[in-house]
């Protein structure tokens, strides 16, 4: 039997037999087996997969979310330099308009009052509180100016000079307490004296006595100057009737003066000059 064996012919055949068999019993089982085996790898390595992929999917959600934010912040610096640029365009546009009013206001009193020569003053200071019922102007007696002259918006009357330096002077309002003008009713022509008045004068407003009982006046009537007192020349625009007082057992009637003036916004005036 050992001879048998020894035989490399023999020993040849049996290996090559065993492996026809072996082939043939993988081959009938190879689907099964397959299988079976796939499933088992896939059931150890599935849950590593699904970390695998989670952390994957997790890392590339951040790289774009820090993609995306380094945009948007280029985004937000772009704009907010834009706006910086346009906010810029839009304050020399409103110096530009703002400029453009005052000339046309100058042009408007030029034309209205043709007949004065004027001075025009920047408005540098004035007294504690909202309103414009004294307060100082830039120019002084080295322009021109001198006491007691005329201080004029574009719209009508502001005051008059009460207080005069070298470069500097100083004006009273129509509304403030010690100020009187004396006036005159455009439609009527009766006269009048418009006055500051403390409890009006809060509210930019006037008060205008001395009217005769039978003057036909009603709420709307315009108010200009008389041209009396030796201060303010006839025909400048003071204001307009705003509301009769009625008063049954005087002689004479009182108004409330609603100034043309805005005397909470005064920036520029002009002072008329004292003429022969």
């Amino acid at each position: 039997m050992y001879d048998f064996l020894k035989n490399k012919y023999v020993l040849g055949l049996i290996l090559v037999t065993l492996i026809i068999i072996v082939t043939m019993v993988i081959s009938a089982g190879d689907y099964v087996q397959g299988t079976f085996v796939e499933e088992g790898i896939s059931l150890l390595i599935s849950p590593a997969q699904k970390v695998v992929t989670s952390i994957g999917n997790a890392i590339e959600n951040s790289i774009q979310f820090l993609l995306e934010i380094r945009i948007l912040k280029e985004q937000t610096e772009e704009l907010k330099v834009k706006v910086e640029e346009l906010q810029e365009e839009n304050r020399q546009l409103q110096e530009l308009r703002s400029e453009n009013d005052r000339l046309r206001l100058m042009l408007d009193f030029k034309e209205k009052y043709s007949d004065y020569e004027y001075v025009g003053a920047q408005v540098i200071a004035k007294q504690p509180g909202n309103w414009f019922n004294t307060f100082t102007i830039d120019k002084g007696t080295a322009d021109g100016l001198e006491y007691r002259n005329v201080v004029m918006s574009s719209k009508g009357v502001v005051g008059y000079i009460y207080d005069i330096q070298k470069h500097s002077a100083k004006v009273m309002s129509i509304i403030d307490i010690d100020s009187s003008v004396s006036a005159l009713i455009s439609r009527t022509r009766d006269t009048a004296v418009v006055k500051g008045d403390l409890a009006l004068q809060n509210n930019g407003l006037c008060k205008m006595s001395n009217i005769s009982k039978d003057a036909d006046i009603v709420v709307g009537d315009n108010i200009i100057t008389a041209g009396l007192g030796g201060i303010y020349p006839k025909g400048l625009l003071v204001g307009k009737i705003k509301e009769i007082e009625e008063m049954p057992h005087e002689i004479s009637q009182e108004a409330i003066i609603e100034p043309v003036v805005d005397f909470k916004r005064l920036e520029e005036v002009f002072v008329i000059l004292k003429t022969e």
